[in-house]
């Protein structure tokens, strides 16, 4: 029975029925509570952390971290996607490219803002907690999409910290992706220009993904602030490796 439950395809399977059943809930109640991304990673983990108390009998650091390379392995997939996805994010930019001429200035002012109260925020909050410095520099991309994340913790020399940083990246988009669009209502913001540029600097992909649920602009936007947002933080990452 363990066997059938811990099978790769259950993984894969449960990982993909979790994805869907929230992304309908999310539609049909019109809130960013239901957020599937949110849900799918609280419910694969409460799956985990029930297949290693049935099949060990004890639920601690090694039995989680074996059935986690398990699932890891089973849903691998996911992660040769990424960098495909975050490609196609070329298109809508290029359908609304007259639009983004006409905003090229609030998406720079903005990309820069966004990318260096990110930095600054993770070098203050960092040093607050006493954290090593390669725990700092795996956080820096926090601001950027997974893939884009991975490569510049690859430039830092902190491909250890990987986890760490998909994480943190996963946790930003997320939390950016479920309050953004209530601080959107609360202060009344209508324009998309503002819709779009405010939840791809805070929330990247998953922000950009919801950014799409206001206008076809507002995605567009979105979409080159998350590129914009990347190229920045890929530089500064950059200039760090070399001092």
């Amino acid at each position: 029975m363990i066997n059938i439950l811990s099978n790769p395809l259950m993984y894969l399977g449960l990982t993909v029925l979790f994805y869907f059943v929230f992304g309908l809930l999310q539609k049909r109640f019109k809130t960013p509570l239901f957020n599937p991304l949110l849900w799918s990673i609280i419910f694969v983990i409460a799956y985990i952390l029930f297949i290693v108390f049935i099949s060990k009998g004890n639920i601690n650091e090694e039995n989680i971290a074996l059935e986690y390379e398990k699932y890891a392995s089973s849903t691998m997939i996911f992660d040769i996607m990424l960098a495909p996805v975050t490609v196609a994010l070329a298109l809508p930019l290029y359908l609304n490219r007259n639009i983004l001429k006409e905003n090229w200035l609030a998406i720079l002012v903005a990309t820069i803002v966004g990318t260096t109260s990110s930095i600054l925020t993770v070098i203050g909050l960092s040093h607050i907690l006493g954290l090593s410095n390669d725990v700092i520099l795996a956080l820096y991309p926090r601001g950027v999409t997974t893939a884009i994340a991975k490569e510049i913790g690859a430039i830092l020399g902190v491909s250890e910290y990987e986890s760490i940083t998909v994480i943190v990246v996963c946790l930003t988009g997320v939390v950016g992706a479920v309050i953004g669009p209530l601080l959107i209502k609360l202060f009344g913001k209508k324009d998309d220009v503002v819709i779009g540029l405010s939840l791809g600097s805070a929330s990247h992909a998953i922000g950009t993904s919801k950014s799409f649920d206001y206008s076809q602009k507002a995605g567009a936007i979105a979409t080159v602030s998350i590129i914009t947002n990347g190229l920045l933080t890929l530089i500064i990452s950059l200039i760090i490796s070399l001092i």
